[in-house]
């Protein structure tokens, strides 16, 4: 009865009321194998308890011939053989029943109960109807049932009429999932575990098939009882599953048979023209066998698809029939779906359950649905591609193809490491010219992807200088090229390529919008701004109304970070959204890091730079679990600026790498002298034209403040002309960059001002404004304050605490103290105590930082760094910075400034006066 104590409840309430001498009528309908007679024996049995008499019976499919049978049965009265001549014999076999079971109620209360009504003739049908209303007055109550799934029969029709007059209709539905495992453990005495809940859950409920499988299991010795729990040792279905299922299938008409096993091939789901055509004949003539596949309860009929009832039936199917024809099946399926151009990759998992090494109908199968996965599903294309190249003969002449696609899906795909492992094997062999040349284009996208530039170019060129390559070969390469070409430190062999790709006529659409998205690289990183944004722009044009693979050029990745740098953040953001929805909906696994590092510069472009770091962070775990190196620069150029605005020099010294951050870092931690000499070869390019600052124009200020910190007026104006050039873009923040260095140059407060007002980025905003102040300073106090007060506003918005901690000692030095500590509940001691500023001077001492240095780095005088310590070494309960060195190092990250952007690598010690 387990699952049952609703239904229970009721029948419970009927035999109460008929105990007290009132009637009832319950209808239990259900499924077959839904518990249905065992809720009927126990209502008997219970009402025999109570002393009611139970009267039970049922009908049965050969019944039907004889009129009346199952109430006679139930009485225990063999039907008057005489009646007088001028009688009705229904009318008369009628009255016997109701004298009977009134004579039966004059001495106690009845209740009937009757099973399997479905099968019930059609006197026996109205005679119910009518023995409902006349024996009404005595205490008889009534309990019918029926198996449902049939398709309206009369038994049904008569439930309804006694419905609408009163009755109870109580469904039996599947038993719930906590059901299934409380009779599972009731059987089997023990807790059962996942692998054995989901064998019994492919029961679908089915009380009879779950009682079957879990006896079976049992009897076969298929159930490991250990400790108190029940786990599987084999999860094929016992033979009592079999035998069960066959019974089913054997009651069927040959046709409906014929169709059941046929479609299990075809899944759990499938289409009712799927089993047409592979049954070779039409949905229309197959409907009497779906009718009575769905009437005997093995199918039901979903809004698109017919399903298989109860998975465990449809396994036990599919399992019966013969590997050979089970296979031959398979493959007849894969073809089907092939040639009707459903999914491919569904049809390719048929062509695989039927595959067999080297077999060309299943390797041409396979090929063709590759072809057609890789346009829309990647992931599942090289699954495919990697199952043909194992299916694929050595000596086979299209194994090679099917290496050259598998290495495409893969690397598509974001499996980078299996793709280079394929590559590199298929080129240890001998290949021919053009086959050489296939696999070594493919091997360049890999090796770029992981961020080996120079050999992905080498590679990329070396397939296309192979002497006799085919056009098409050709057109395959210029793409590896173009990509490779266009990540090397100098641009003009990219830039030459894309012009040779637009100028001629024999490359498709998708290399012509991958030869525009490296030219407006090529235009925009040499400082022709507008030309590279309007490139970039047409080539968005282009992919949005073409195939896949001209949408895989995917310029609006390279667009977004043009229109950050010239300040056009909401346009930024809006094609920052549309470029992850179109590399989430091309499926297209290797780029996915690409959306999230753009999202995170246009993040901290618009001051938001906890939500900056969050997807740089995201970006930079999804780029290493793909092997997707390439990628890495992109997250650190993001993680660093955060991590340098916020005085955690450690964490931006390990992503700066050999970009314009590093200067940076050498100035915030060794002084301007050092820095200037780091950045003599950013002004010596300066020199030759701008396009050092295409990626952030606001670099022009700083750079321009660094070679005046030194007294080197000629380089701060290179910068400036430099800057100067590339604000003939038009962009009103490219603009501002310029005016703002050139307000740094000439101590412009006018100039500065302007600028300040037009920069779009709060932080850079916030660097002029604090540029303005230190003008206004020389003659203007107040005014002075008032921008350094801006200033500070603008910093702590965006979290550049480090800029912060500068503005506030520039206040302090003209007389005006903040407050910039913030109250909250700590504990009294452990780390968790600590404040922001606390565990900032934690975070530097353990660095190896001197007093002087750290008070340099957050703007405080030695004396307070050393209140700080020793507030640290109170709170710690330490007496020493080799203590506090100690616990840093078991605390980890924890030592980090406030919202650190990452885990901190080691970064070198610093030694006083470095």
């Amino acid at each position: 009865m387990r699952g049952r104590e609703s239904e229970w409840r009721i029948v419970e309430r009927l035999l109460c009321a008929v105990s007290g001498g009132t009637g009832g009528t319950l209808l239990i309908e259900g499924e077959p194998g839904t518990g249905r007679s065992l809720l009927l024996a126990e209502a008997a049995a219970q009402a025999a308890r109570r002393g009611v008499l139970p009267v039970t019976g049922g009908a049965e499919e050969v019944g039907q011939f004889i009129p009346l049978a199952p109430l006679f049965m139930a009485l225990g009265e063999p039907p008057c053989a005489v009646w007088p001549e001028t009688s009705d014999p229904r009318l008369w076999l009628l009255e016997q029943l109701r004298t009977a079971l009134e004579k039966r109620a004059a001495t106690r209360p009845v209740v009937v109960v009757l099973d399997d009504l479905q099968w019930a003739d059609t006197a026996t049908l109205a005679a119910l109807r009518t023995l409902q209303w006349e024996v009404a007055p005595a205490p008889v109550a009534w309990i019918l049932a029926r198996a449902t799934g049939g398709c309206g029969d009369e038994a049904e029709r008569l439930f309804d009429v006694l419905a609408r007059h009163g009755a109870r209709r109580v469904p039996l539905g599947p038993l719930r999932g906590d059901a299934v495992a409380e009779v599972a453990a009731d059987v089997l005495g023990a807790v059962p575990q996942p692998d054995l809940l989901a064998l019994a859950e492919g029961a679908g409920g089915n009380a009879f098939l779950l009682s079957e499988l879990l006896a079976g299991l049992r009897e076969e010795d298929a159930v490991d009882i250990r400790g108190g729990r029940a786990g599987l040792r084999r999860a094929e279905p016992p033979r009592r599953v079999r035998d069960a299922v066959r019974h089913r299938l054997a009651g069927l008409r040959q046709e409906t048979r014929h169709l059941v096993e046929a479609s299990a091939v075809l899944g759990r789901s499938f289409g009712a023209e799927d089993a047409a055509e592979l049954l070779g004949t039409s949905p229309a003539a197959l409907l009497p066998a779906f009718e009575e596949a769905v009437g005997a309860g093995i199918l039901t009929a979903g809004e698109d698809e017919l399903e298989f009832r109860q998975e465990l039936v449809w396994r036990t199917v599919v399992a019966a029939i013969p590997s050979p024809v089970r296979h031959a099946l398979h493959h007849q399926i894969g073809k089907i779906l092939l040639d009707r151009g459903g999914s491919p990759v569904r049809a390719a998992g048929h062509l695989m359950e039927g595959s067999r090494p080297g077999d060309p109908r299943t390797l041409n199968g396979l090929d063709q649905a590759v072809t057609e996965a890789l346009a829309t599903s990647p992931n599942a294309a090289a699954e495919l591609a990697e199952q043909a190249v194992r299916l694929s003969d050595l000596a086979d002449p299209g194994r090679l193809a099917r290496v050259v696609t598998a290495i495409h899906a893969m690397t598509e795909a974001g499996r980078l490491a299996a793709a280079g492992d394929l590559a590199r094997s298929a080129l240890t062999r001998p290949v021919p010219g053009a086959a050489a040349a296939e696999l070594r284009r493919a091997l360049s996208g890999v090796l770029l992807l992981r961020g080996q530039v120079d050999e992905a170019a080498a590679e990329a060129e070396t397939a296309l200088a192979e002497p006799g390559l085919p056009g098409g070969a050709r057109s395959r390469a210029v793409p590896a090229s173009l990509r490779a070409l266009a990540e090397l430190p100098d641009l003009g062999r990219a830039g030459r390529r894309a012009e040779e790709v637009l100028a001629g006529a024999e490359h498709g659409e998708a290399v012509r919008a991958l030869a525009l998205v490296v030219l407006a690289r090529v235009r925009w990183n040499s400082g022709r701004l507008a030309e590279g944004v309007g490139l970039a722009r047409e080539a968005v044009r282009l992919a949005a109304g073409g195939s896949v693979a001209v949408r895989r050029a995917h310029p609006r990745l390279v667009l977004a970070p043009m229109l950050v740098a010239a300040g056009l953040l909401d346009e930024a953001a809006r094609v920052a959204r549309e470029a992850g929805e179109e590399v989430e909906a091309l499926d297209h696994g290797v780029r996915a890091p690409c959306p999230l590092l753009v999202r995170a510069r246009v993040a901290l472009a618009c001051g938001d730079s906890k939500e900056a770091v969050t997807l740089a962070r995201a970006g930079l775990e999804r780029a290493e679990s793909l092997g997707a190196l390439l990628f890495v620069p992109r997250a650190a150029v993001v993680l660093g600026t955060v991590a340098l605005r916020r005085g955690d020099l450690r964490t931006a010294s390990s992503y700066a790498g050999g970009s314009l951050m590093s200067v940076k870092v050498v100035e915030a931690g060794e002084g301007g002298p050092a820095a200037l000499a780091s950045a003599r070869p950013v002004f010596d390019a300066l020199r030759d034209g701008p396009g050092v600052l295409a990626a952030d124009p606001s670099d022009a200020a700083w750079l321009v403040r660094l070679a005046l910190s030194c007294g080197d007026r000629g380089a701060a104006e290179v910068v400036v002309r430099a800057a100067g050039r590339l604000a003939s873009s038009g962009f009103p923040a490219v603009r501002a960059a310029a005016s703002h260095a050139r307000g740094v140059l000439e101590g412009d407060a006018a100039v500065l001002a302007r600028a300040a007002e037009v920069a779009p980025d709060p932080w850079v905003r916030a660097s002029a404004v604090e540029d303005l102040g230190v003008v206004l300073s020389r003659d203007d106090r107040g005014g002075a304050v008032r921008a350094f007060d801006r200033a500070l506003g603008l910093f702590d918005a965006t979290g550049a605490t480090r800029d912060a901690a500068r503005i506030r000692r520039r206040l302090r030095r003209l007389g005006v103290r903040h407050r910039h500590w913030t109250t909250a509940e700590r504990p009294v001691t452990g780390w968790e105590s600590l404040t922001d500023t606390e565990r900032m001077v934690s975070s530097l001492v353990t660095q190896g930082w001197t007093n002087r240095q750290v008070a340099e780095q957050m703007f405080i005088s030695p004396h307070t760094v050393a209140f700080h310590l020793r507030q640290i070494f109170r709170k710690l309960a330490i007496s020493s910075r080799v203590e506090l060195t100690r616990l840093a190092l078991e605390a980890g990250h924890r030592t980090a400034a406030p919202d650190s952007p990452y885990r901190i690598p080691p970064y070198r010690r610093r030694k006083e006066g470095a």
